[in-house]
């Protein structure tokens, strides 16, 4: 037995460990998850059309991802208004 900072009785394991046990653990879960799905879509008969949907919302949350992430370029009124704002007064006033 493993001996945890909560007291358990055994030999000492560190947080390393733990933390690496513990995400063993949940892919162990994800994919024995993903085995029982698999096995619930191959008796399916839209297969194929699952498969676009899934493809499509895929594809869609790329693009939303790259949104989320990737730099925003800086909207036209607001490009004129930075350029207003940093002339000279006088300078272009006809």
């Amino acid at each position: 037995m493993a001996h945890t900072e909560d007291g358990a009785e055994g030999g000492r394991v560190g947080d390393p460990v733990l933390i690496a046990a513990g995400a063993a653990d949940l892919v162990i879960e994800g994919i024995g998850t993903a085995l029982r799905r698999t096995g619930a879509l191959l008796g399916r008969s839209d297969l194929a059309e699952l498969a676009r949907d899934g493809r499509e919302e895929l594809r869609q949350r790329g693009i939303l991802a790259l949104r989320r992430y990737s730099p925003t370029p800086e909207s036209h009124m607001e490009l004129l208004a930075r350029r207003a704002a940093s002339r000279e007064p006088g300078r272009g006033d006809a």
